[in-house]
This record gives structure tokens, C-alpha cells and sequence, in this order.
């Protein structure tokens, strides 16, 4: 029997060594991590985030406004199918900010 499908959204970004404004973005970024329920988002390591689907819209709105010569972002979404015993990740499409 399958279980539940589960869609998140993967963010990852790099700044250039030069960027203006990366002390700002991780502040705002750490209130919005805050404020969002802390089931619904993973930190991976580095710049690399996975949250839920219905939460990822807050964290794209604050890439979009930091989008520029000195930051490149990526989002990928990936479905995963519950229950935990026959765990089954796939990615489903690929989206490209630069």
C-alpha cells in the first residue's frame, strides 16, 4: 500500500565574494525562518534548505528581492512518498533563477 506524497521545495544560493547586502539577507532570513513553524522547513547544510511546499512561497519572495549580479539561487522541487518504512524520493521538475 503507498502512502502519502509529500511535495517540498530544495533552495540552494551562492553570493559572490563581493555582494553587497548577503549581512542583510541572512538577517531577514533568520526571521523568517523564525516565524515559519519549524516541522515545515530543514536546513541541510550550508545554503541549503528544504521546505514544505505551502510554506516556500515566503522564502521565494525574499530570494526574488535579493536576485542580482551577486546572487545566484535554485529551486528544486522533490516529492517523497510516506510512510517512513518504504521512503521513495523523485524529483519532479527543476527551476533555475540566476
Amino acid at each position: 500500500m503507498h502512502g502519502e506524497l509529500v511535495s517540498s521545495i530544495l533552495f540552494t544560493w551562492e553570493f559572490c565574494k563581493k555582494a553587497r547586502g548577503r549581512r542583510w539577507f541572512y538577517g531577514l532570513l533568520e526571521r523568517l525562518l523564525r516565524e515559519l513553524p519549524r516541522d515545515c522547513w530543514r536546513k541541510l547544510g550550508g545554503s541549503v534548505y528544504l521546505v514544505t511546499e505551502e510554506h516556500s512561497g515566503a522564502l521565494c519572495e525574499l530570494l526574488n528581492r535579493f536576485t542580482g549580479p551577486g546572487l545566484k539561487w535554485y529551486k528544486l522541487r522533490v516529492e517523497t512518498q510516506t510512510p517512513r518504512l518504504k521512503h521513495c524520493t523523485r524529483v519532479h521538475k527543476v527551476k533555475q533563477k540566476i
